[in-house]
């Protein structure tokens, strides 16, 4: 883990030193979009038994990138994005379990752009940071004595444990995720310094969201596995404009 973490800083630094220099230009904007999660469990014995499935989810928020000779660049993101999970289960404990997460994302990425007249295609690529700010799910539990299915809702819960059903207790959580991101899209170039783009993104989580049977639902029996990684794949529209040509057309146009 160390020896990734050094990696990522070393790409961070050498992104930085080159989307700086008077040739740069700096881009503000903002982002919106469509995900879809499907997590990625490490215990073999536990993949033999819960299949995931894929959760659909949306992005949204701001963007700010700098690029230099409109070839390459630093590129990063403020981010609340809805993840999640879906999980069909072979074993006694549950059906199913269906939940959504609520993220803080920011990734830091270097961005090598190929231009063609009005258009352009890009590449990125780095690190993204993962905040975990909550989220919600339910149980589908077979009760076998009535022939039925239970339905338990939840709110996860990262502080102290709250004996009651409703709260899936999870203390030891890791909030504070690390991933990879690659994305690829299309820019157009419009009238007034404003730009618009289409982004595809794929995002390999490299943390753990917890330990094994980490996280407990009081009084059922219930024991989450939070020993998993999200590999997320989402698609945006991007609108963005050049700062200091924003600023310039503005001024003349008062003048």
């Amino acid at each position: 883990m160390s020896a990734l973490k050094n990696r990522f800083i070393i790409i961070i630094i050498l992104l930085v030193a080159s989307a700086t220099g008077a040739n740069s230009q700096s881009y503000f904007g903002f982002r919106a979009g469509l995900n879809a999660t499907r997590v990625s469990y490490v215990d073999e014995v536990y993949k033999e038994f819960y299949s995931p499935g894929v959760k659909p989810g949306y992005t949204g928020g701001v963007i700010l990138f700098l690029e230099h000779k409109n070839k390459f660049g630093l590129y990063t993101e403020f981010l609340y994005s809805m993840k999640g999970k879906y999980v069909e289960s072979d074993a006694n404990d549950y059906q199913s379990n269906s939940a959504t997460y609520n993220y803080l994302d920011i990734p830091i990425l270097f961005r090598v752009k190929f231009n063609h007249k009005k258009a352009g295609l890009y590449l990125q690529f780095g690190p993204e940071f993962n905040y975990w700010l909550g989220g919600k799910g339910t149980f589908k539990v077979y009760e076998p004595d009535r022939d039925t299915f239970t339905y338990y809702d939840y709110k996860v819960n990262f502080s102290e444990p709250i004996y009651e059903t409703e709260y899936l207790n999870t203390p030891d959580a890791n909030r504070l995720q690390l991933g990879i991101c690659v994305s690829s899209g299309m820019t157009w170039e419009m009238k007034n310094a404003n730009f618009l783009a289409l982004d595809v993104r794929f995002s390999m989580g490299h943390t753990f969201l917890g330990g094994y049977e980490t996280a407990s639902l009081p009084n059922i029996g219930i024991e989450e596995n939070f020993e998993y990684t999200n590999n997320v794949l989402s698609a945006s529209l991007i609108y963005y404009f050049d700062i200091m040509e924003k600023a310039r057309l503005g001024k003349n146009k008062y003048k």
